[in-house]
């Protein structure tokens, strides 16, 4: 009866080891499926603040002609006839010498 029982103790211990054996890659595959889109709703969140974002400033654009003005000067460096513009080596972006 010993040996009876060591064999169905032997052929559970195989069943457990192929059970394991024949989950674990799905398991892992469903892991990484779920890492993946945990990452993919994050990128869509920041992809719909950038959105919002940018419907926001073309609303202001749209709008608000003290926004449009600060936009020309700011970021296109424009200037109204007759005004002087002075640039600062400060505000200038630093560039890396040219490879010789």
């Amino acid at each position: 009866m010993g040996l009876y029982r060591a064999a169905w103790i032997a052929l559970g211990v195989l069943f457990v080891i192929g059970a394991v054996a024949a989950f674990a890659p799905p398991i892992r595959q469903y892991r990484e499926l779920r890492r993946m889109e945990a990452d993919l709703q994050e990128e869509i969140r920041l992809k719909e603040e950038l959105l919002h974002h940018l419907k926001q400033q073309q609303e202001r654009l749209q709008t608000d002609p003290e926004f449009v003005e600060k936009i020309a000067r700011e970021e296109l460096g424009l200037a109204r006839p007759g005004e002087t513009v002075y640039k600062f080596a400060d505000d200038e972006p630093q560039t890396a010498p040219p490879s010789p």
